[in-house]
């Protein structure tokens, strides 16, 4: 095992997350947005990708958020028209949140840059790698999910 070889992949993954820091803050910071917007923006449209849009509970939950600090939150998204309450069908009793076109243009408009350049990146490499690299980044963040839901707070 080469500890040196290590420590520099993770120092990458660090300059890597640092940079990605910089272009959100660049890209929200134009556009009226705050991390937190753009942070709950994907958590939402991960779960609607899935198939099942999440409740406020639930996004405050991944977004480690209390009640008012949510509610807050996805009230200044729908003032600023990027998500919509809606009433589930089966239960009218739950309330999911939900994206609008408008939140989707917007975020292909801010992150097309980011995606041009990864792809170019990422294009420079043979499948097998990338399978490799994929699986990898799946990995590495499991084991920083991990870490933190074994932090003591």
């Amino acid at each position: 095992m080469d500890n040196g070889a290590h420590f520099q992949l993770v120092r990458l993954l660090q300059e890597f997350t640092q940079a990605s820091d910089r272009f959100v803050d660049a890209t929200s910071g134009g556009n009226s947005m705050h991390r937190s917007d753009l942070n709950a923006l994907s958590v939402v449209m991960r779960h609607e990708q899935s198939g099942q849009p999440p409740t406020a509970s639930a996004l405050g939950r991944e977004l480690h958020l209390s009640p008012p600090a949510t509610t807050a939150l996805v009230n200044r998204l729908e003032r600023s028209g990027h998500v919509v309450r809606r009433r589930s069908e089966t239960d009218r009793r739950v309330v999911r949140i939900a994206v609008t076109d408008h939140a989707v243009s917007e975020g292909r408009r801010m992150f097309a840059p980011l995606a041009r350049a990864l792809s170019e990146a990422i294009a420079a490499y043979p499948e097998a790698d990338i399978a490799v690299i994929s699986r990898f980044m799946a990995d590495a963040a499991r084991a920083v999910d991990g870490a933190t839901q074994n932090l003591d707070m």
